[in-house]
């Protein structure tokens, strides 16, 4: 029987082995890295805030007052939606001027007061119901403003008030 002679194989050169264990360590840097950071994309969480105080202005006049935000929010970056007596409407994109509503039979104007006039919900900003017709009361009930972080629907505020 012939034997063989292994003595002259060399194994991976020391200069290409560290040179590859380099490569595997900068490319595993890498892939965590990115995972850590969120893929490089910006975050998307909802902000915190509340809509610290509601209250009844007048007989045809509600007034929901923002709390503080954790972050600088746009409000046109949040929706809005009101309930009457437990049934929420719609949530809409807040804006200056925010479609009409319609509580029981009484149709009700909705608008945003940015105190700041810089396009960010700020702490005393607040939401509007008012009757289309300052001679109609609110219809009797309990009312409810929901804010909405628009990305994502998650619920940022909500407040209520029985009239």
């Amino acid at each position: 029987m012939m034997k063989k002679s292994f003595k002259n194989r060399s194994a991976v050169s020391p200069v290409i082995a560290t040179i590859l264990m380099v490569a595997i360590t900068v490319v595993l840097a890498a892939v965590l890295y990115v995972m850590v950071m969120g893929f490089g994309g910006t975050s998307s969480s909802a902000p915190t805030g509340s809509v610290a105080s509601v209250e009844k202005v007048d007989n045809d006049e509600l007034r929901f007052t923002f709390g503080t935000f954790s972050k600088e929010t746009q409000f046109t970056d949040c929706k809005v939606a009101f309930g009457f007596d437990g049934v929420m409407g719609g949530a809409v994109v807040m804006n200056t001027a925010i479609p009409d509503v319609t509580f029981d039979t009484v149709v009700c104007e909705i608008s945003y007061t940015d105190l700041g006039a810089d396009g960010k919900i700020s702490m005393g900003d607040y939401i509007t119901v008012k009757t289309t017709a300052s001679t109609i009361d609110l219809a009797e009930g309990e009312y409810t403003c929901t804010i909405i972080w628009g990305q994502d629907g998650s619920v940022i505020g909500t407040k209520s008030i029985t009239v």
